[in-house]
């Protein structure tokens, strides 16, 4: 296995440490899976699966470590499924919460107008958190189901790390930009229905600059990444909370979905800047292929105003 700017041991030992840490909060959410195992567990599978394929592409097909690591992706691909929908509920309910509360710290005269959007907030945080046990039990269910699997899978990765080579790569950090700069290429424009895509695909920048975070341009890129992917998931999340809000008995809370709606036109103009500015930031970091950013389509409309046309 090659390193990440350091010597092979020394990064392998640092991927045997995260596989450490993976089987314990696996054991933990196969316990309880509360609010932060449940986030801790999602967010080092999404580091590991990073790893694991940015090391991948420079192994030979049929090697033990790349088939190994092969093995392990695809287990942590499907766990991740599960962990998702329990994480996207506890994100959802989190940002309503904070909603109702910043609606009710008041000591004046609340409109109704509010008191109305309050009642709907609690009624729609009721729905959720129903839903979330729902699928917490089905997390329990799916990981007691594939626990052995997962853990041999876990043995072996550990194995293929151990095994790796002193090999030295050369300069990360351009690799990681050209890598973004391939992602960007694919999105001449950002709009409602490509945007939460972009954010899936520079996952593994982000994570693979982490891994090379030692060298300070590494450091920097993650950082943007992070930032990126925070302001479009910000919008994902309040998009995808509106859309909720429009379904099953209480489609008719009016001025709770009028609130969301605006929230996430908000956030979608917040993600496009962010966008933007990362694409021109990163082309200045050292490569030229990082497109310049293209202004969004003049079709977009928010969600709000859609409703309205």
């Amino acid at each position: 296995m090659n390193s990440t700017g350091q010597a092979g041991g020394r990064a392998s030992q640092s991927l045997r440490d995260r596989v450490s840490v993976w089987r314990k909060l696996v054991e933990r959410c196969g316990k309880k899976p509360t609010r932060k195992r449940v986030h801790a567990l999602r967010v080092i599978t999404l580091r590991i699966q990073a790893e694991v394929e940015h090391e991948v592409s420079e192994l030979p097909h049929a090697s033990h470590q790349a088939q190994a690591m092969s093995r392990f992706g695809k287990q942590a691909e499907k766990l991740r499924a599960a962990l998702g929908s329990v994480r996207e509920l506890d994100v959802w309910i989190g940002k309503l919460q904070v909603l109702r509360e910043s609606l009710s710290k008041t000591t004046e005269y609340v409109p109704r107008s509010t008191r109305d959007t309050v009642r709907q907030i609690e009624r729609l945080e009721d729905r959720l958190t129903r839903r979330r046990r729902t699928a917490g039990q089905k997390l329990l269910a799916e990981i007691e189901k594939r626990r052995q699997v997962l853990m041999d899978t876990a043995d072996d990765l550990d194995q293929a790390a151990s095994d790796g080579d002193d090999a030295m790569h050369g300069n990360e950090a351009a690799t990681i930009l050209k890598e973004f700069a391939a992602v960007a290429a694919d999105f001449p424009t950002f709009d409602e229905e490509n945007l939460h895509d972009f954010r899936k695909r520079i996952k593994k920048v982000r994570y693979v600059a982490e891994i090379c975070g030692g060298d300070p341009e590494c450091a920097r890129i993650a950082a943007q990444m992070k930032k990126l992917q925070s302001a479009i998931g910000d919008w994902h999340d309040w998009q995808v909370l509106a859309r909720t809000a429009l379904r099953g008995k209480h489609a008719n809370d009016v001025e709770l979905k009028e609130l969301l709606d605006s929230l996430a036109a908000e956030a979608f103009e917040a993600a496009l800047a962010a966008c933007h500015g990362a694409i021109a930031r990163m082309g200045a970091f050292g490569t030229e292929s990082v497109r310049k950013p293209a202004a969004r389509s003049e079709s977009y409309q928010p969600l709000h105003v859609k409703k309205l046309a």
